[in-house]
């Protein structure tokens, strides 16, 4: 039995259910119910002359599975490939195949997520926040009534824009590539994208803190600055809550003192 080769629609539809992949999220199975219900129709497409063989391969994908939500289209792509290939084995060759299957989707899900997560939810979210603050700045300034909106309007393109292109790609890839997909990203220059995310938004709240203090007077500046400052401290990694508050506390003193605040 060939592979059967997948339609332009099929991964549509794989693709919108794997937009809600979370929304059956649980503690036990974690993305494991959505996981399920996004490959379904490609499920029952691949094992439609084989009833019992169709109800356990919607079981095994009921299983427990967790990754970042956009590593979980790669993912996808790729068992998607691997189930084809199953279900056009027999005997000893496809139980082997299955095996590598439930092992594949497991390692793949630990081991993408970290790197999504650093991506994603660590250097390009706080971009995007950052963006959308910039907007309002300079919509403000050149005295637009829609501040709010350019700001919400800018986040969220900065944000999904990439992420969605990159939801795309890794269904696509994977369907195409199969394992060949994660090899090609391992190539990719992650890292230093990560950094210089990191490093834009630290531009970008420096920017948007002169932005702001530069229409401020010099008692209300001051006291801009030692909130940013605290601010900063507060978010930092690595330093532990007590001295968090220690540090909180005696700027706030300092602040006091000065009678910058009350």
């Amino acid at each position: 039995m060939s592979e059967r080769m997948m339609t332009p629609w099929m991964k549509a539809r794989i693709g919108a259910r794997l937009l809600l992949l979370q929304a059956r999220w649980d503690p036990a199975r974690m993305q494991g119910p959505g996981f399920a219900f996004a490959l379904e129709p490609w499920l029952s497409a691949c094992w439609a002359a084989e009833p019992e063989a169709l109800l356990a391969a919607r079981r095994r994908h009921l299983e427990y599975f967790n990754t970042h939500p956009i590593a979980a289209w790669l993912v996808a792509g790729i068992v998607c490939r691997q189930e084809a290939a199953a279900a056009a084995l027999t005997g000893a060759a496809r139980e082997t195949a299955i095996a590598k299957i439930r092992s594949l989707k497991t390692g793949l899900g630990a081991s993408l997520a970290g790197l999504y997560d650093s991506l994603f939810w660590g250097a390009l979210r706080p971009v995007s926040a950052l963006s959308g603050i910039l907007a309002a700045q300079a919509a403000y300034r050149f005295g637009s009534p829609h501040a709010p909106a350019w700001a919400v309007g800018t986040a969220l393109a900065v944000y999904n824009i990439p992420a969605i292109i990159a939801r795309a790609l890794g269904l696509l890839r994977g369907i195409s590539e199969g394992e060949r997909a994660v090899a090609a990203l391992i190539k990719l220059p992650v890292q230093p994208w990560i950094i210089g995310l990191r490093r834009a938004t630290v531009g970008a709240a420096l920017a948007a803190f002169a932005v702001a203090a530069g229409q401020l007077g010099g008692g209300d500046r001051l006291t801009v600055a030692l909130t940013f400052a605290a601010g900063l401290i507060l978010t930092w990694r690595g330093i532990s809550p007590f001295a968090q508050l220690g540090f909180a506390g005696l700027g706030g003193m300092a602040a006091s003192a000065a009678g910058l605040w009350p």
